[in-house]
């Protein structure tokens, strides 16, 4: 990479004198920072990217609706029927939990 410009030397002014507004200094390299107008269209675009994207993922064109069938209504459980039905009961099985097992009582190599 070469080694930066110095910036041009700005003359020191006398005291007492009035201060002048100094003269912008040149940009260095191809480098030019962006102007308020340039930021305002970037944000615009990143905006109307974001909403489009956005609204292709929601509102998918040319995708096919499906309809799922309605599901059959289940009948009402008869007195001790657990399955097939609505308002059914399911067994559950509660275990003890187990014993851990022992630590070994010298370290294994």
């Amino acid at each position: 990479m070469p080694p930066r410009p110095e910036p041009p030397a700005r003359p020191a002014t006398p005291p007492g004198t009035p201060n002048k507004p100094l003269p912008p200094l040149p940009p260095i390299g191809r480098w030019r920072p962006t102007t308020p107008r340039q930021r305002l269209r970037i944000i615009l675009v990143a905006l109307l990217t974001v909403l489009l994207l956005w609204t292709l993922l929601l509102f998918r064109p040319g995708a096919k609706v499906r309809e799922f069938p309605p599901d059959p209504p289940l009948p009402a459980c008869q007195p001790g029927q657990t399955v097939g039905c609505v308002g059914g009961t399911a067994n559950v099985r509660l275990l003890p939990a187990s014993v851990p097992s022992a630590a070994p009582s010298r370290p294994q190599n």
